[in-house]
């Protein structure tokens, strides 16, 4: 089945060209100013005879801070040290561990994504960090805030506020100036703690403190279910993340329809190809960036690949939800009320059953993504939409008569053969075409020769006779060439 340009499910290609060009433009248009100052090295080494006087921005597979750097730092590297001064914050996503050492200061914010983190030196304003272990050293300082959430969180230096945080296991045997709100599998208050403020958190276990643990405030363990206000912000981020998922996922749906109709028909049509395409696509991809991420020319590359992973897990599930509101609507609505009715029951299952909305979120993701890509290359290849998707106005699904035949197209006059002519209907004779006879047609003037072959055509010719004719035309023909006394036979001497 082909579309016309207007179909709306299938726009022109240079119409689709221009809508995929402003989604990826305004999805890029914020890493253009980063990859434009971006600094790409193997190793990246500021000294302290060469002070940098200005932001950096880095890519390298590790970094080192020896002098003095004036400004911000944005790096993203695998092992990251900082032993001299950077008078900005500091911004790591690290795949090796951060280290700030004896001798090194931060003096804003160290926040950031890394397998270990490790603070020895002193940071003037908060530490915020995702990893494997947050470690503050006893020789660490953090000036105001330690928010660490990770598999295990240790406290054994000086933070002046507050210590915040979620991981496996937390250990607290340092001076903390406020709070210590947490939640925790395991929490343990060393001999050497002082705590300013008051000890709250969440576990399944008692809190183990120490002799010699001075904690001014109360000591508090809540449900592990946390309280009240956290509770009421996790509600509302994951109100409104649903609500940015339904608005990315129709405006979506709405520019590329064409290959998201594809997409939703990959997965009606063929579930479990899709479903190990994106799983196939799941494993291999992450694997790539990685790939590229390690060579000094791929860095930037790399950048761009993460941002468009970023780009897939919040949009890979939208084909698959789609589908599944297509199931639960007996593929009435539109592809828009089959996104929206399924999203909606996705995400209810994902929040209400306990253990199971992780492998939802993953089920989903994975086909949607094997669908994306089934999608794309369908579309490349201008296949048509599978027609369940297909609005009913499209579709004619009235019955035709068992007799019917599809209309032919009119034979030319000239070309009908005597049956066609005899069987067609008269014409009425107003408009019959006039009749023309012999009389009519104009005769050409008589042929001499041919009037005295007439006058002989009764008599019988002999073979005798016809040579005899055809021997005196042939002589006669010499003489009118023009045989006279100028001719070399006439001359008796043959001069």
């Amino acid at each position: 089945m082909t579309h016309s340009h207007s179909d709306p499910l299938n726009p022109p290609r240079p119409r689709r060209a221009v809508f995929a060009a402003v989604a990826i433009i305004a999805v890029l248009a914020p890493l253009i100013p980063i990859v434009g100052a971006l600094v790409t090295t193997d190793r990246y080494i500021v000294r302290e005879e060469e002070p940098v006087t200005e932001d950096q921005i880095v890519a390298s597979s590790s970094a080192l801070i020896e002098g003095t750097l004036d400004g911000n730092l944005t790096v993203f590297s695998g092992d990251v040290t900082v032993s001299g001064t950077i008078t900005g914050d500091v911004t790591a996503i690290s795949g090796g561990t951060v280290t700030v050492t004896s001798t090194g200061t931060i003096e804003g914010s160290l926040q950031g994504v890394a397998v270990a983190t490790s603070i020895e030196g002193t940071i003037g304003k908060d530490l915020f960090i995702t990893g494997g272990s947050v470690v503050v050293e006893e020789s660490g300082s953090i000036g105001r805030d330690a928010i660490g959430f990770g598999g295990t969180v240790r406290i054994e230096g000086d933070v002046g506020r507050d210590v915040r945080g979620r991981s496996f296991r937390t250990t607290v045997d340092g001076r903390v100036g406020g709070d210590v709100d947490v939640a925790s599998q395991s929490l343990s208050i060393g001999p050497s703690a002082q705590i300013g403020g008051d000890l709250l958190y969440r576990s399944p276990a008692e809190a183990d403190v120490a002799e010699g643990a001075e904690i001014a405030g109360t000591v508090t363990r809540l449900p592990t279910q946390g309280n009240f206000i956290f509770a009421l912000i996790l509600t509302v981020a994951n109100i409104v993340g649903f609500l940015g998922f339904l608005v990315v996922g129709l405006l979506t749906l709405w520019i590329i329809r064409g290959t998201a109709s594809r997409a939703v028909g990959a997965v009606l049509t063929s579930p479990i190809k899709s479903f190990f395409v994106g799983l196939a696509t799941v494993i291999v991809f992450p694997l790539v960036v990685a790939f590229v991420a390690v060579t000094l020319v791929g860095l930037p590359l790399a950048v761009v690949l993460g941002a468009i992973g970023l780009i897939g897990v919040v949009l890979g599930p939208v084909p698959a939800v789609t589908a599944l509101g297509n199931r639960v609507l007996f593929g009435r609505g539109g592809l828009f009320v089959a996104f929206l009715v399924g999203a909606i029951l996705w995400r209810l299952g994902i929040w209400l059953i306990p253990y199971v909305g992780a492998v939802l979120f993953v089920v989903g993701l994975t086909w949607g993504v094997g669908a994306w890509v089934m999608g794309a290359l369908a579309s490349r290849r201008a296949e048509p939409i599978p027609p369940m998707l297909l609005p009913p106005e499209i579709l004619d699904t009235e019955d035709a008569p068992t007799a019917w035949e599809p209309p032919k197209a009119p034979v030319p006059a000239t070309a009908a053969s005597p049956t066609e002519a005899d069987a067609a209907e008269p014409l009425p004779a107003d408009d019959r075409p006039p009749v023309i006879t012999a009389e009519d047609v104009p005769q050409p003037p008589p042929d001499p020769a041919a009037q005295r072959d007439e006058s002989h055509h009764g008599d019988p010719v002999t073979f005798d006779q016809a040579a005899a004719s055809e021997e005196t035309s042939s002589t006669a023909a010499e003489d009118d060439l023009g045989e006279g006394p100028g001719d070399p036979d006439d001359d008796p001497d043959g001069d």
